[in-house]
């Protein structure tokens, strides 16, 4: 069976609290500071929280 639509579950005016997770291919960060490229991602924290 299919999952509900997101946009279904939750009421756009309704405060929830969501625990996020992704996974990524070779384990590269998606967050804060990559040990092996030495960039940093501090600004895509700033774009999930935004939506």
């Amino acid at each position: 069976m299919a999952r509900m639509a997101r946009a279904g579950v939750f009421a756009p005016d309704e405060v929830v609290v969501v625990h996020v997770m992704n996974r990524v291919v070779h384990r590269y960060d998606l967050l804060g500071d990559a040990p092996l490229s030495g960039k940093n991602y501090e600004h895509r924290k700033v774009m999930i929280e935004n939506q």
